[in-house]
């Protein structure tokens, strides 16, 4: 479970875009299905690259262009998941149901509003086996813009009484509400807290820094994109520490 957990809890960000109007989803028109591809890239011993395919995402949308469910799996572990997205009357997200091949009970995060704002988003899974809990709390500015937002995560395993995963995430918005930076804080182990920082070029998200607690640079990606005719990308590349190391080709089906 930890694994694919990983995989849906770690934000996303939208990509690169240009001056026209930018739906909710990030997109400049209309879409009704997208499909990803997520691509490792590696070299054998003799130089000669090898591309596998890690991950397949399908994100299918309503038709007030919000996702509705949202499928991914993982071709290394032949692993997947289902994401079903329920909204309000008012049309704000207000329940994810989250059904993994490895569990059997669906792992559900609800969703409450304060003054029509996102306040928090919590979700619990409890078996025979493991618990694992995530609670996100929003705040704002006096402009309503959001501010920053802070993620607590509990993995226990009940067989050995373990805890796997005992941290928290701050992530903090600049005045445009894009990602400015975000602090990981690992309660059970020293030595692991990082904070990455988000570059943008305009609108473009095209680079991520991570530092340890010592403030000293672990990783430096660069993304590069292709866009299509209206000016979605359909291809990003992963450049980190100025090499290629993997590439998410999208296919974009417009309503």
């Amino acid at each position: 479970m930890n694994r694919l957990l990983v995989l849906f809890f770690s934000l996303s960000i939208i990509g690169c875009s240009k001056q026209k109007k930018i739906w909710d989803n990030g997109l400049t028109k209309s879409v009704e299905e997208i499909t990803e591809y997520t691509i490792r890239i590696q070299e054998d011993s003799l130089k000669n690259e090898i591309r596998d395919t890690l991950l397949i995402a399908v994100k299918k949308y309503r038709d007030d262009d919000q996702i509705a469910i949202q499928t991914r799996k993982t071709l290394f572990d032949n692993g997947h998941m289902e994401i079903e997205y329920i909204y309000d009357y008012s049309d704000r997200l207000k329940q994810e149901i989250v059904k993994m091949s490895t569990d059997s009970i669906p792992l559900k995060v609800n969703y409450s509003y304060k003054n029509s704002l996102l306040f928090q988003s919590s979700g619990i899974m409890d078996n025979e086996t493991e618990r694992f809990e995530q609670i996100e709390t929003h705040y704002y500015r006096n402009d309503d813009t959001k501010e920053k937002s802070i993620m607590r995560q509990i993995f226990l395993d009940k067989e050995t009484n373990d805890t796997i995963r005992n941290s928290t995430v701050t992530t903090y918005f600049n005045t445009d509400e894009k990602v400015d930076s975000i602090l990981s804080i690992n309660l059970r182990r020293k030595g692991q807290n990082r904070k990455a920082v988000y570059e943008f070029d305009g609108k473009n998200f095209v680079g991520l820094k991570e530092y340890n607690e010592r403030d000293s640079l672990l990783s430096n990606q660069k993304f590069k994109y292709k866009l299509d005719e209206f000016d979605n990308w359909t291809e990003k590349k992963v450049i980190e520490n100025g090499i290629l190391k993997r590439i998410i080709i999208r296919e974009i089906k417009y309503k």
